[in-house]
């Protein structure tokens, strides 16, 4: 069953009137229920060995208990009770109760209060991610720095560390010998490649080592595969072997307003047309705060312009990560 079906479940079912009923379905089996009480709130119900103790959790609007419940016309058991507590949380808790359900199915009764803290501690980034949170402009930048973090940028923990994912960085991605800034775009005019660099921070030098522009080109197409969510699930499933990193990387992933509860709002197939990486050095257009001889005129508290990559065809340095000696 997977997290629309688990929806599908919960609506079925009617709110009893008593607080001591709980209405309730079986989700995995006779060991996982999904449920509802008598104030409507969604409950997700695992079989666990009595004496079991509930994970600590300070998770807003979610609560961890194990209680003993009786569902249809079962014996009085014990289960660890994962209650949805609030309205604003039920898309995330109806994918973390997926998550959960799906592999509480392989797992003994002992095991499952281990699958539940796993899961728990893998979606504690995504928790306040509201549906919306990212643009749909914002949606493209994050999938042009997943592409490069994925195809360009080497070893996927020290990428993971490498990537800044705005957290007011000057650059998406800082090692100590260069820096990259990444920039997609999905529409061309009149045949040109335009990106909007949004500060000048964005292009001007590193404190270190070479900066570099990466300019990924695609196109909405129907045929494609390449969506963010799933360059999401590429990069996780390369991080499966390093846990450090992969929660790493669900951190930045839910700092930038992404949550897998809110995939299919993001599921937009793009073609990629052309991936190009610049070095920036001298003549390179550009504008920095050394444009103006120290910082803008008085008065101008923002600076923003859009860049024809027509006239940087002389500094590109790679057409893919194979011709990138740096990478």
């Amino acid at each position: 069953m997977n997290a629309d079906e688990l929806d599908a479940a919960w609506r079925s079912l009617h709110t009893p009137d008593s607080a001591h009923v709980l209405e309730a379905v079986p989700f995995v089996g006779n060991q996982v229920w999904a449920a509802v009480d008598y104030e409507g709130r969604r409950h997700l119900l695992l079989q666990v060995p009595e004496g079991t103790d509930a994970p600590p959790t300070k998770t807003r609007g979610l609560r961890v208990t194990v209680a003993r419940h009786q569902v249809q016309d079962a014996e009085p058991t014990a289960y660890l009770d994962l209650a949805c507590l609030s309205d604003d949380a039920i898309a995330t808790f109806t994918a973390v109760a997926a998550d959960i359900g799906a592999e509480a199915e392989l797992a003994p009764p002992s095991h499952r209060l281990a699958v539940v803290a796993a899961a728990l501690s893998r979606w504690q980034w995504f928790w306040g991610v509201e549906a919306g949170s990212l643009s749909e402009r914002e949606a493209l930048g994050l999938f042009g720095e997943l592409w490069f973090l994925h195809r360009w940028a080497g070893d996927g923990p020290a990428a993971v560390d490498a990537w800044t994912a705005s957290a007011g960085s000057r650059h998406d991605f800082q090692w100590p010998g260069h820096s990259v800034e990444v920039k997609a775009t999905a529409r061309r005019t009149a045949g040109a490649v335009l990106h909007r660099i949004e500060h000048l921070d964005q292009l001007s030098d590193p404190e270190r080592g070479q900066l570099f522009l990466f300019s990924l080109r695609v196109v909405r197409d129907q045929l494609a595969r390449n969506t963010l969510p799933s360059l999401v699930d590429r990069v996780s499933q390369d991080l499966r072997g390093d846990p450090r990193a992969g929660d790493e990387f669900a951190r930045k992933l839910g700092q930038r307003g992404y949550s897998p509860a809110h995939r299919h709002r993001y599921e937009v197939p793009y073609r990629v047309l052309g991936e190009y990486l610049y070095s920036i050095g001298p003549g390179f257009p550009r504008l920095t705060a050394a444009s103006f001889g120290g910082g803008p005129p008085a008065g101008i508290t923002d600076v923003s312009y859009v860049l024809d990559m027509a006239a940087c065809d002389p500094w590109l340095e790679a057409k893919s990560p194979e011709e990138w000696t740096d990478g």
